[in-house]
């Protein structure tokens, strides 16, 4: 009895041995997605520790160089991979104006943070600049060096018009043509901004509309691309948002 129970203990091992041997290595990925108790829903890199987007970025190059890029260093994975949850077609690749490449997201560059030292670390929020990168983000901050104002997620400025009125548009007929209104449902900030202070309204015409501290969102149809600020020029009662 001893030997039969001896022999099957011994193809028992070699077999569990064989099994545990033949288990895959957990996936990592360049990019993945993590819940955060504080930022909800964040990108992270392939050890779990917080990406960031910057501010100053917002016409989809990166204006951190020189020692930014010691304290920042900049995503790139050669043969990138996007985790679960993430579309990989909303990643990108741009060549800096230092040579190296740097992966984006919705256009947005994206950055570590030295001071991070472990996943769960989120010590770069709204330091110099940089915010959390949530993929979420439906309003985000431009700023090229004359201060914050805000934008839609994927970096287009937003306006308010000077003969509105408190949650209420006055932009009618061709003026809305010229200006089509912003909406997003649910509004997803920076941590610097409140989402109480966002409301929606309807207009004349049954659109939809967000408003920012009472006053009503728009675009500028003729800015063409991300980071275009020409709405003001066009007419200056029109004015970007600018938030703190």
């Amino acid at each position: 009895m001893l030997p039969a129970m001896l022999a099957i203990a011994s193809i028992c091992f070699v077999a569990c041995s064989e099994d545990d041997h033949d288990l895959p290595a957990e996936a990592t990925f360049s990019v993945a997605l993590r819940t955060d108790d504080t930022y909800g829903k964040i990108l992270v890199d392939e050890q779990g520790k917080t990406l960031y987007f910057a501010e100053k970025d917002v016409d989809g190059t990166s204006a951190c160089s020189g020692g930014c890029v010691n304290v920042w260093p900049v995503v790139f994975d050669e043969t990138f991979t996007a985790g679960p949850g993430l579309d990989a077609g909303l990643f990108g690749t741009i060549t800096r104006a230092d040579g190296q490449k740097q992966t984006t997201y919705k256009g947005w560059p994206l950055y570590r943070f030295t001071q991070d030292t472990k996943a769960g670390d989120n010590l770069g929020d709204n330091k110099n600049g940089f915010f959390t990168a949530r993929p979420d983000y439906s309003l985000f901050f431009g700023n090229k060096g004359a201060g914050r104002y805000l934008v839609d997620a994927l970096g287009r400025t937003l306006y308010t018009f000077a003969d509105d009125t408190e949650n209420a548009s006055n932009c009618n007929g061709g003026c809305a043509a010229v200006w089509p209104a912003f909406f997003t449902e649910p509004p997803v900030v920076p941590s610097t901004l409140k989402s109480s202070d966002f409301y929606r309204i309807s207009g004349s015409d049954s659109k939809q509309q967000v408003t920012f501290v009472k006053k009503p969102l728009y675009f500028f149809s003729k800015d063409e691309k991300r980071g275009d600020i020409k709405g003001t020029v066009a007419n200056p009662k029109f004015s970007v948002i600018t938030a703190n």
